[in-house]
């Protein structure tokens, strides 16, 4: 098998995890031609990372969108796919893509269990079950000896003066260690609320830059913080301020979502903050997690929407 094609569709802080097992694969065999298949949004991320090409999928593009990703992949004519997501989305990717082999996880390091039927190479494993360990094993199906690697994103020189430059402008000095807080929609069971935010920077020892991403526009920021909001379609503006914090020896604080696994894999050094998500199965790696000692019991829970009767009471940090 020489042309293999990786299909990890969503969500964004499981594409960045998948990464590492991917970067490790083109590392260990340049004799690959490897792809990789993500949505849209996503695409941007794996830029300078070595891929043969990055197949973007239009969620959203219903039939004529899965048509056009089936003719992208039928154009590749791949030897080999890989399901590193595991659902009946990523299944019928992988199915529709015309490759004779098609692997991945079975049993409860699938998403959707019986998507496997549409697999002709199905894996059984040991490993944990976490983005990061199951892209390891499924891609040790191509190489046995393949090593444990972080993921890294890439980043250019000129992405990163832009960085500079907008932190610059709201008077923090990039050369000297800053704090970059991740703000998340209040919707979202796993945030972190602003007003435990604010109790938090205010005990920080550096300056502390606020970041909300297309989904916090409407979030609103402290008086007198000093905030970046990247839009869509920016995500490569988040990865080369991952690499300028990693540069001033500063730090990342937020809750278990997307922006700060990018921050993660660009290198910066990243504390993140789980109620509940349960950190065995999605921390990111290199991390430092946060939870509550004497948080309530029906952590970790996973759900969509907070059922305690007090609301989302794990992601109340104060004290901590």
């Amino acid at each position: 098998m020489k042309r293999v094609c990786l299909v990890r569709l969503s969500a964004m802080g499981d594409v960045v995890q998948s990464l590492g097992a991917a970067q490790a694969l083109l590392a260990a065999r340049p004799d690959l031609e490897l792809h990789f298949v993500t949505q849209s949004p996503f695409a941007p991320l794996l830029q300078g990372m070595g891929f043969a090409s990055v197949v973007a999928h239009d969620r959203g593009g219903g039939l004529s969108g899965l048509r056009r990703t089936r003719a992208a992949l039928r154009a590749l004519a791949p030897d080999c796919v890989v399901d590193l997501q595991g659902n009946w989305k990523s299944a019928v990717v992988c199915r529709l893509s015309g490759g004779p082999v098609r692997i991945g996880a079975i049993g409860d390091h699938r998403r959707e269990p019986s998507s496997a039927l549409l697999l002709n190479r199905r894996v059984a494993m040991d490993a944990p079950v976490h983005p990061a360990a199951i892209a390891h094993e499924l891609l040790r199906q191509l190489e046995p000896d393949l090593p444990l690697a972080r993921a890294r994103l890439a980043v250019s020189e000129e992405e990163v003066g832009e960085a500079t430059r907008s932190v610059e402008s709201l008077d923090i000095d990039p050369s000297r260690p800053f704090t970059v807080m991740i703000m998340s929609d209040s919707g979202d069971i796993r945030a972190w609320p602003t007003q435990a935010m604010e109790r938090h920077a205010a005990s920080v020892s550096t300056p502390v830059l606020w970041l909300r991403g297309p989904g916090e526009v409407d979030v609103p920021v402290p008086s007198d913080a000093q905030a970046i909001t990247h839009g869509p379609g920016e995500l490569r503006r988040l990865v080369a301020l991952g690499a300028l914090v990693r540069r001033a020896g500063g730090r990342v604080l937020g809750p278990d979502i997307g922006p700060v696994h990018v921050l993660n894999a660009a290198g910066a050094e990243t504390v993140v903050f789980f109620g509940p998500q349960d950190p065995d199965r999605t921390a990111p790696p290199g991390a430092t997690i946060v939870t509550r000692s004497d948080g309530p019991a029906c952590v970790p829970c996973r759900r969509r929407r907070c059922t305690h009767s007090d609301g989302p009471v794990c992601m109340d940090f104060t004290g901590t």
